[in-house]
C-alpha cells in the first residue's frame, strides 16, 4: 500500500497530497508541474500531537527504515518470490518498538523540513541488515527449506525512513501521535538521544523543471512516470544524477489509435556476457523452449524483453518470460507515439537487476539451469524503451505479434506496488 504525503508545492507552497510512488508533482492552485529528483532514501515524520507546552525543540525523532518490493529468490529447483512491505527500527540498543505497523499508511505522513525543530537520532543499523531481518519474516524463510540459494535479486524497491516523534514527560519516553508510554529515560536511551543531530538542509526533497532541454517544450508523464515525453521533439526523458538526459526509444504502431502502449525495457546482451549466452539460439537451447532453433537465431543477438512498470511478481516473470522467447515475432519501431501510454516506473537498472530471474523462470529445465546462475555473466549492451500495442478487449490487454495478455486489474494493481 502506497504511503500518502502531505506536502508543500515547491513552486507556490500550497499543500498538495500525494503517494509514495508520485514523482511528478502538479500544483492544483498554481498549475506548475515539477519532477521530483530520486536516489537515497526519502526521509517523512509522522504528524504528532505533541501537547502545546511540550517545546517544539525538545521533541526527539526515531528512524525507522521502510522497504516495499518484491524479491525473487532462485533456490534449489525452483524460483521463488515475495512482496515485502515493512518499518523496521533503524537503531539498535533501545527498547523501542521494533515496525510502526499500519501508522505510515493510515496516516499522511509529512516530508521532513525546517519545521522540524527537534533532534533526529542517528540511524544505526545499515538498510542492508534491515532488509535481512525482514525477509526473515516471509515464507521464503521457513525452517524447511534449507536449499542452495542461486540468486538473489529485489525489483522494485522503495527505500523510506520515517521518523516517530517522541518527547520526555517525567522522566519517561512517550509517544508524541498516540501519548502512551513508552520506556524510562535511562543512560542508554540518553547516550542515544546525545548521537542525534538536528534537521539538515541536504534532506529536503530537490525538484527539476519539466520542460524540455532540447526544446523547453512541456513534457507529458502521469504522477508515478520515472520517464518523461515530450511531444514536440519526440525525445523521451530520464532523471539521471540531478539532470534529464535522453534515452533511446521505440513505438511500435498498433492496429488502431485505441491500442494502449505498454512500455518494455530491451535489454541486449553484448560480448562480455558468458559463452553460453551469446545469441537468441543459445537462449532456446539453454532453456529448452519447446521450437526449433532456425539457423537465423544464430543471428539474432539475445535481447531480455522486461516489464518497464511494476506487476505482481508471478506475472512480472511470466510476462517477461514470454516476450523473451516470442521477440523475433515483434516489428521494428520509430521514435513517434500519438495515442494512449502507460507509464514506465520501473527504473532500466532494477530491469537489468531481474535478467537471472527471467532465464530462471523461462528455463523449463530448472534442475540444470538453476545451478549456473552464479557463474552466468549478463552484460548489458544496449538498452531501448519499446512501447508496444495492447489492444483493449474490456478485461484484458492483448499484443497481438505475441498474443501475451495483461490483465487490466493487474495492471490497475501494479501501480499500488
Amino acid at each position: 500500500m502506497d504511503l500518502v504525503i502531505q506536502q508543500s508545492c515547491p513552486s507556490c507552497g500550497a499543500p498538495i497530497v500525494l503517494n509514495e510512488t508520485d514523482r511528478l508533482i502538479g500544483c492544483p492552485y498554481c498549475g506548475v508541474k515539477n519532477y521530483m529528483i530520486g536516489g537515497g532514501a526519502c526521509r517523512f515524520s509522522l504528524p504528532d500531537k505533541v501537547p502545546d507546552h511540550i517545546p517544539r525543540e525538545d521533541l526527539i525523532y526515531v528512524p525507522y527504515l521502510r522497504f516495499k518490493g518484491s524479491i525473487y529468490y532462485c533456490q534449489g529447483h525452483e524460483v521463488q518470490h515475495a512482496v515485502i512491505d515493512t518499518t523496521r527500527l533503524a537503531i539498535d540498543g533501545l527498547r523501542l518498538p521494533g515496525s510502526l505497523g499500519l501508522r505510515p499508511q493510515a496516516m499522511k505522513i509529512v516530508p521532513v523540513n525546517a519545521e522540524h525543530l527537534g533532534r533526529f537520532v542517528r540511524q544505526t543499523i545499515e538498510p542492508d541488515t534491515v532488509f535481512a531481518q525482514a525477509i526473515k519474516l516471509t515464507a521464503l524463510f521457513a525452517p524447511e527449506k534449507k536449499q542452495q540459494l542461486h540468486h538473489r535479486a529485489f525489483i522494485g524497491e522503495t527505500l523510506s525512513r520515517i521518523y516517530l516523534p517522541l518527547y520526555v514527560k517525567n522522566d519517561m519516553l512517550i509517544d508524541g501521535v498516540t501519548h502512551s508510554e513508552i520506556g524510562r529515560l535511562n543512560s542508554l536511551i540518553a547516550s542515544s538521544l546525545e548521537n542525534s543531530t538536528a534537521f539538515q538542509k541536504s534532506w529536503e526533497p530537490r525538484f527539476l523543471s519539466t520542460l524540455c532541454p532540447h526544446c523547453a517544450a512541456p513534457m507529458t508523464g502521469e504522477a508515478d512516470a520515472l520517464v518523461l515525453h515530450c511531444p514536440n521533439c519526440q525525445r523521451m526523458w530520464v532523471e539521471r544524477d540531478g539532470c534529464f538526459v535522453p534515452i533511446d526509444w521505440q513505438n511500435i504502431d498498433g492496429e488502431d489509435e485505441a491500442c494502449l502502449a505498454i512500455p518494455f525495457w530491451r535489454i541486449t546482451l553484448g560480448e562480455e556476457s558468458s559463452a553460453e549466452l551469446r545469441n537468441f539460439a543459445d537462449f532456446l537451447r539453454l532453456t529448452n523452449q519447446p521450437v526449433v532453433v532456425k539457423k537465423d537465431d544464430e543471428n539474432l543477438a539475445l535481447s531480455f524483453w522486461i516489464p518497464a512498470f511494476k506487476l505482481t511478481p508471478s506475472l512480472f516473470l511470466q510476462t517477461a518470460h514470454y516476450l523473451t522467447v516470442s521477440q523475433r515475432r515483434i516489428p521494428a519501431g520509430e521514435a513517434n507515439i500519438t495515442g494512449r501510454s502507460y507509464p514506465v516506473n520501473l527504473p532500466q537498472q532494477e530491469a537489468v537487476q531481474a535478467l537471472k530471474s527471467v532465464l530462471a523462470e523461462s528455463a523449463l529445465s530448472k534442475k540444470r539451469v538453476l545451478p549456473l546462475l552464479a557463474s552466468l555473466k549478463l552484460t548489458p549492451q544496449k538498452i531501448t524503451l519499446v512501447y508496444l500495442p495492447f489492444r483493449d478487449s474490456g478485461h484484458d490487454f492483448i499484443q497481438r505479434h505475441t498474443l501475451v495478455t495483461l490483465n487490466s486489474a493487474a495492471l490497475r494493481f501494479g501501480r499500488k506496488l
